[in-house]
């Protein structure tokens, strides 16, 4: 069967069976839903969501184990734009060169899970994190936003070769909002 083939109830079943085998196998892992793994360039990309977190954004790591990697880049599903944060895990902030940025466009666009692309996976994972089931991200779209607080699953992927080369600069944050930042 390929990915063309397969009907949104097919996926949905799918979808709701890979999220409850994580669940039950990881519970303490649903912090963090690692989306996609590239072991010829060594990297993953990985999203996690808290409550009191200010913007949406995935991660970029240099390496393709999270704990191995030297550099993350926190990059903004809305716009071409580093997000800065005050956690690292002993991790440097990775600003992409112009190579690096042009193959996280095609990655993005890599068909990888029944057909959907790396981007949208990212979305299903973010708004899963945020409480949303597959039917309900799918239902949420730009043009009708029933859900706000989440990822419109039709969100056009930024044109992230406009992307900094220089380092996310630190920002003056409230305490609230860092408490948020993880």
């Amino acid at each position: 069967m390929t990915g063309e083939n397969i009907n949104n109830d097919v996926i949905e079943d799918r979808w709701e069976k890979m999220t409850i085998d994580f669940e039950l196998a990881h519970p303490m892992l649903c912090e963090m839903a690692h989306v996609y793994t590239d072991d010829n360039l060594n990297i993953s990309i990985q999203v996690n969501r808290n409550e009191g977190r200010t913007g949406s954004y995935f991660k970029l790591y240099n390496h393709k184990e999270y704990r191995k990697a030297s550099k993350v880049a926190r990059i903004d599903f809305r716009n071409p734009e580093y997000i800065y944060h005050v956690h690292h895990d002993g991790k440097k902030d990775w600003a992409l060169n112009s190579h690096e940025r042009a193959k996280l466009l095609e990655i993005l666009n890599m068909k990888i899970f029944h057909g959907e692309t790396v981007w949208k996976m990212l979305i299903l994972n973010f708004n899963l994190e945020g409480g949303l089931n597959y039917n309900e991200s799918m239902k949420n779209k730009m043009k009708k936003l029933i859900y706000p607080n989440h990822l419109p699953i039709d969100l056009p992927i930024p044109d992230y070769t406009k992307l900094s080369s220089s380092q996310p600069k630190s920002q003056k944050l409230s305490k609230n909002q860092l408490s948020g930042l993880t």
